[in-house]
């Protein structure tokens, strides 16, 4: 046994055990001790039974901090093995391996099509099988055919197998582990010799994990998986340095992610908890390696159909009831051709969230004109997480329902076209701003652009409206600032603000506050960083004025989850790719707009209403350290005006915190400036900028939840 230091899959360091073989890994190369299989142990005269360790063994599987795993060498004898491959291929098994899917390559598969077209995908799953989490071929030897009175006639082996397995399982484990042998299941798998084919990390069962189900068949349960068991069928003479195809076994317990190689020896049971031990299968080098598969299931597991159970990740997405919108925004008194066909294109970087198909269906069935949206999406998922993959489809049904009538006239959004899709494990996002510039380069070409967050609501009408008020402050540049050189001005304006809160379980509803809110200076945090928040203008006066005259309030502050402007804007001033940047991402974008000539502007009445609630997923923040502080150190060089950072020529960023009236160097807010933002009548209610807060003290949070707009 030996310890390789620097192997993983993960950010951090992992640590691998190698038991009985060397794991092959070619950017390690230490010297370390190879040990050989033990010596076959005295068997019973009987060998119907596996040898499991009963005591040892149950206490592995059943308690979490032991690892909840366990290994038995020589479990049935050399000559059952031989016989089992033997009664495989006289009953064609063999034959009938076919290369096996998970079923999130299924939904991806699903969402790309969409997206790109089935012969795209017909022609990319022709050509490269590297893309599937699965490189082996694989059957089940489903309950219909083992519950044939003829199946232990012609299979005596594989049924002894499976029954050993139940038998011993219910008399050795305790009561605490209930199975139902009615929902065992059973797959034949085998990896070809050629050095890459494998399966990439996974759990089998459980919220965070992968539940695999044979795509073919209806009666394979996914749900309720407690014990894996792994019989190997390799060669006697498997060599662990020259065959390879470990099962690699991820420590449940350790928080530095010990894994262990455990070889695929004939004869071997690998034996494991399915609902929380996460493991993958490394290429066998030269020879096939075929193992059976036994799944047992807890007594309240069921049986899965071929629809997919609804979870929390949005399986259940449900189009909006109509009756319980907000209130309409005013339609422009004067509705152009121009407003009317103008395109946009909506940016959503999407975090683990479960409201994400919600909003997108709330953008489609309140826009005026859904047919000129189209929808970026930038999902950060849980790839090993069946549950949060089928998240990325989970909306797409509703879509289709939707399409088929919009208010009693066609709808004429088109998945295909209006649909674009970025898919990332959430292990390698890094932060707000890395998503929004990835949402970005999803644009083609359409005449504006709304960036907002992935839990949000939307106010009927709310495309043509802001339009109409973008048009209203959309004054060329020139007027603020002289030309430079031949460049042809063109309005600089973004309308922005933080929207006020909405309930998840039953959205906004027609009671929803629809005023005014203004982006104000708060107070330093202590990275210093300016912190933002949203004041309420009591005063509706304005938001009646629908005139062609500007009623929209001027301010300089940025809201990085509602923002709308003109397309050239991302020539001008794209996201930056800001690493691990929470706090800075706002002020940052409204230094550098402000020095490219933009002028910022809050709508006169609330467009759209976001969920304030810090979502439990987002943990990972502590991983960001070096990344934030290099980001943070970007941020304060462009609060002082340095070259090369991002910054425009048109105004400098001295000027931007005089006319904000707070001193960057001295984190210093000045006195009033939060109540003196052009005469606006404030009314009490704020929302302040929290929804990246990071702290290790709850109370902290629950502090500031309690200021959030109700």
């Amino acid at each position: 046994m030996t310890l390789l230091s620097g192997i993983g899959d993960r950010v951090g360091v992992a640590m691998v055990v190698v038991l009985y073989g060397r794991a092959r890994i070619a950017s390690v190369a230490p010297s370390f001790l190879l040990l050989p299989p033990p010596s076959p142990p005295s068997l019973p005269s009987s060998q119907n039974e596996v040898m499991i360790a009963g005591r040892k063994t149950s206490y592995l599987l059943c308690n979490p901090r032991s690892g909840g795993y366990d290994v038995i060498d020589h479990a049935f004898g050399s000559a059952f093995t031989s016989d089992l491959m033997n009664e495989l291929q006289s009953n064609g098994w063999l034959d009938r391996l076919q290369k096996a899917r998970t079923k999130m390559d299924v939904d991806l598969e699903q969402l790309m099509s969409l997206s790109l077209g089935s012969a795209f995908i017909d022609a990319v799953s022709a050509g490269s099988s590297e893309q599937n989490a699965r490189g082996d071929e694989s059957v089940f030897i489903s309950r219909d055919i083992r519950s044939n009175p003829s199946f232990q006639q012609d299979h005596p082996t594989l049924h002894r197998l499976i029954k050993s397995i139940e038998e011993t399982a219910i008399n050795c484990l305790p009561d605490e582990i209930q199975l139902n042998t009615d929902l065992t299941s059973v797959q034949l798998a085998r990896y070809p010799g050629d050095g890459c084919s494998a399966y990439s990390r996974h759990c089998d069962s459980g919220v965070s994990c992968r539940s695999e189900q044979d795509i073919n068949s209806s009666n394979t349960a996914s749900n309720g998986r407690v014990l894996t068991f792994v019989y190997y069928l390799t060669p006697h003479d498997w060599d662990a340095e020259l065959d390879g195809g470990a099962l690699r076994v991820f420590s449940s317990i350790n928080e530095n992610e010990d894994a262990f190689d455990i070889m695929p020896f004939s004869d071997r049971l690998v034996v494991f908890r399915s609902d929380y031990v996460e493991h993958q299968v490394l290429p066998s080098l030269r020879r096939e390696r075929i193992a059976i598969t036994v799944w047992l299931y807890e007594k309240d597991g069921r049986v899965a159909s071929n629809t997919v159970p609804q979870t929390d990740f949005g399986d259940h997405v449900t189009i909006c009831d109509r009756s319980n919108l907000p209130p309409p925004l005013p339609m422009p008194k004067s509705t152009t051709q121009a407003v009317v066909n103008d395109t946009i294109f909506v940016a959503i970087p999407s975090y683990r969230d479960s409201e994400t198909w919600p909003t997108i269906l709330s953008i489609l069935q309140t826009a005026h004109n859904p047919e000129r949206v189209s929808i970026g999406v930038v999902w950060q998922v849980d790839m090993s997480s069946i549950e949060e993959m089928r998240m990325v489809t989970a909306g797409v049904d509703c879509l289709n329902q939707i399409k088929e009538t919009y208010d009693g006239l066609p709808f004429k959004w088109n998945t295909h076209n209006n649909l674009r899709t970025l898919i990332m494990d959430y292990r390698q996002a890094t932060g707000p701003c890395y998503a929004r510039h990835l949402g970005q380069s999803l644009h083609r070409g359409e005449e504006f652009v709304l960036q907002i967050d992935s839990h949000m609501r939307f106010r009927p009408r709310w495309d043509v409206y802001l339009i109409s008020q973008w048009k209203k402050c959309g004054e060329p540049a020139s007027t603020i600032s002289s030309k430079i050189g031949d460049e042809v001005d063109r309005p600089r304006v973004v309308l922005t603000t933080y929207p006020p809160n909405y309930d998840a379980s039953h959205g906004p509803g027609p009671d929803a506050e629809t005023r005014a809110i203004l982006l104000v200076p708060w107070k330093f945090g202590p990275d210093n960083m300016l912190r933002q928040k949203g004041r309420l203008i009591s005063s509706t006066a304005l938001s009646d004025n629908q005139t062609q005259e500007n009623d929209n309030t001027p301010c300089l502050l940025f809201a990085g989850g509602f923002n709308f402007f003109q397309s050239s804007l991302l020539d001008d001033c794209p996201y930056d790719k800001l690493h691990g940047l929470f706090f800075g991402e706002e002020i940052s974008m409204a230094v550098r707009l402000y020095t490219h000539g933009y002028n910022l502007f809050s709508p006169p009445q609330t467009v759209c209403y976001h969920k304030w609630e810090r979502n439990p997923l987002r943990t990972r923040e502590y991983l960001f350290e070096s990344y934030r502080e290099a980001s943070l150190k970007v941020v304060k060089m462009q609060l002082q005006g340095i070259e090369g950072v991002g910054l425009g020529t048109r105004r400098s960023a001295s000027q931007f915190s005089e006319e904000l009236g707070v001193d960057f160097a001295q984190c210093k807010i000045g006195q009033g400036c939060e109540n003196d933002v052009r005469g606006a009548d404030f009314a009490c209610t704020e929302i302040k900028q929290v929804e990246h807060f990071i702290s290790n003290d709850i109370s902290q949070v629950l502090e500031l939840v309690t200021q959030f707009i109700s």
